[in-house]
């Protein structure tokens, strides 16, 4: 563990990018990363289960980055239902509110993205009809809380056991 490090946490350098994390979230392995930050798996030693840690990319460097932050934080711990990503967890590794720069979300770890679904094998009309029944309840459920989803790409998260 760095001297750098708060107490309870250790770093790792993955793809160019500096992870600071509480020493629960063993075994980091890069998933993927986008606009707003990186995601790595990790196994959650105190949970005793895989997870998703996001790291967000500048969450505060302007106004605009720290509504969005704010805004999915206060989404995702209100999320409740079995086809909508919910938050486990929300850390940051900053010891004060002047280091204050970097914000992690934890959530469940899903077996595959959509897209990669898609790419990777021929569905039957009933794994299409079963995906988009899935979505539409996840929407639905997001809908009723007042939320309108954005994100228009195939890279929507899927249930760990949909084409099983």
């Amino acid at each position: 563990m760095s001297s750098n490090s708060p107490s309870g946490f250790y770093r790792q350098e993955l793809n160019k990018t500096l992870w600071e994390v509480p020493e629960r979230y063993q075994n980091l392995s890069p998933v993927g990363s986008g606009a707003y930050g990186s995601v790595c798996s990790s196994y959650d030693t105190k949970a005793e289960q895989r997870v998703a840690v996001k790291k967000l990319s500048r969450p505060f460097q302007s106004i605009i980055h720290a509504k969005r932050t704010y805004r999915e934080l206060r989404l995702l711990k209100h999320m409740k239902h079995e086809n909508v990503i919910g938050l486990l967890d929300v850390f940051t590794p900053s010891k004060s509110f002047e280091e204050f720069n970097d914000v992690y979300l934890v959530t469940h770890l899903m077996g595959a993205d959509l897209n990669n679904i898609v790419k990777c094998q021929k569905l039957t009309d009933d794994h299409v009809q079963f995906l988009i029944y899935q979505i539409l309840r996840g929407l639905k459920y997001i809908h009723s809380a007042g939320i309108i989803h954005r994100v228009s790409s195939v890279t929507v998260m899927s249930d760990n056991a949909v084409c099983e």
